[in-house]
């Protein structure tokens, strides 16, 4: 049976075209961008044309784009690295209780460490951020805000302008953004924003895995987080991944030209979804999600009902699976976790109706019929 992918949250499959320029940067074309020589200045010479692309894609500057691992380390350099700089100045930082877990967890690691107060701002039951709970929050030792632009597992969109223009109004408080989910789905630019920090991922658009940026606003105190070269203009040592950033620069050409007709694409099959399972299961789901420009048109997080139905997600996804079916139970960062999704307790729920949800995304391959098929196996398992 062909493969019904709806979990493209988790990671999405590189597109041909992506793959197709990857392909000479893994054989002849392997010169080191820092080498002198033909093939290194060859390599220096396409790692900056991307830097620009990708720079002038989201409104920024191409000196204020920095290369990393991925979407986890963009976030630990963004939020180590101010929170260095500010040690025995500033000792407050505040987030939010749904964002991910490389910020969670690394919330918990500055805490611990280096006893650095963190406040989590609660949200709806939809995960949309109360911004006076911010304003209330915010102290003259608070050093950074950080607080993702859209939800990984519901697709709530927030008003990160919003933060920004409280941080302004107060004092010289840094602005980070997780925005590695909101790439591709919704028009970004940095400059409008009024951010310091943003962090993005490649194969969250249909480029290759182990690719991350990180946008520094010229000017943003931060400390160096990767240590032994000079690379990344003395930000981020280590030598580029040099196959990976040509396949992002593809990904983010195409989304130039297509993601318009992608976003289109998203909205329609979650309309068709949301139709259908209120249709064919009616009052046995409920729906974390909206459906309109509140939330990334790609997310739908569904929960199962507990007063009408009986199953944890963990079994669901097992016998969507022997259906060829790859839907997920939260984020794929958190997978094998025993414990239910920290954002559903975020929101309201216990740990059972927790433990009773699933999340579906959709993709640039996705088709109707889908759709379709994962409503028609889907209602046999549940009924």
């Amino acid at each position: 049976m062909e493969l019904i992918y709806l979990d493209n949250a988790a990671t999405t499959p590189i597109d041909p075209r992506v793959k197709e320029i990857m392909l000479p940067w893994l054989s002849g074309k392997f010169g080191n961008p820092s080498s002198v020589y033909k093939t290194g200045r060859e390599a220096k010479v396409m790692v900056e044309d991307t830097r620009d692309l990708f720079a002038e894609f989201i409104g920024a500057k191409p000196s204020e784009i920095y290369f990393s691992s991925g979407g986890t380390e963009s976030n630990n350099f963004a939020l180590k690295g101010t929170a260095f700089n500010c040690l025995g100045i500033k000792d407050h930082i505040i987030t939010s209780a749904i964002e991910h877990s490389s910020v969670i967890d690394t919330m918990d690691y500055l805490n611990s460490r280096f006893g650095l107060n963190i406040t989590y701002l609660k949200t709806n039951s939809f995960g949309e951020i109360n911004f006076d709970e911010l304003t209330d929050a915010i102290t003259p030792k608070t050093a950074l805000i950080s607080l993702m632009h859209s939800n990984n597992e519901l697709g709530i969109i927030n008003e990160i302008n919003n933060t920004s223009l409280k941080a302004s109004k107060i004092g010289s408080i840094i602005v980070h953004s997780d925005m590695v989910q909101s790439l591709g789905k919704v028009n970004i630019n940095v400059q409008n924003l009024g951010i310091h920090l943003a962090s993005f991922s490649s194969h969250k658009i249909y480029g290759p895995k182990g690719l991350g940026i990180l946008y520094i606003k010229r000017g943003t105190k931060i400390d160096k987080f990767m240590h032994g070269g000079k690379q990344e203009r003395d930000k981020r040592g280590g030598t580029e991944n040099t196959a990976a950033i040509a396949g992002f620069s593809k990904a983010v050409e195409l989304l130039k030209s297509e993601m318009k007709n992608d976003i289109k694409h998203y909205f329609g099959l979650k309309s068709r979804m949301i139709n259908a399972l209120h249709t064919e299961l009616g009052n046995k789901i409920l729906l974390n999600s909206y459906n309109d420009n509140r939330s990334l048109p790609n997310i739908l997080n569904i929960t199962f009902n507990p007063n009408n139905t009986n199953i944890d997600a963990d079994t669901l996804l097992i016998k969507l699976d022997i259906s060829n079916i790859a839907v997920s139970s939260g984020s794929a960062c958190t997978s094998g976790s025993v414990q239910p999704s920290h954002v559903l307790k975020a929101i309201g729920y216990d740990d059972k109706s927790a433990r009773s949800s699933i999340r579906v995304s959709f993709g640039r391959f996705n088709k109707e019929s889908d759709i379709d098929k994962f409503i028609k196996v889907l209602k046999e398992i549940i009924n």
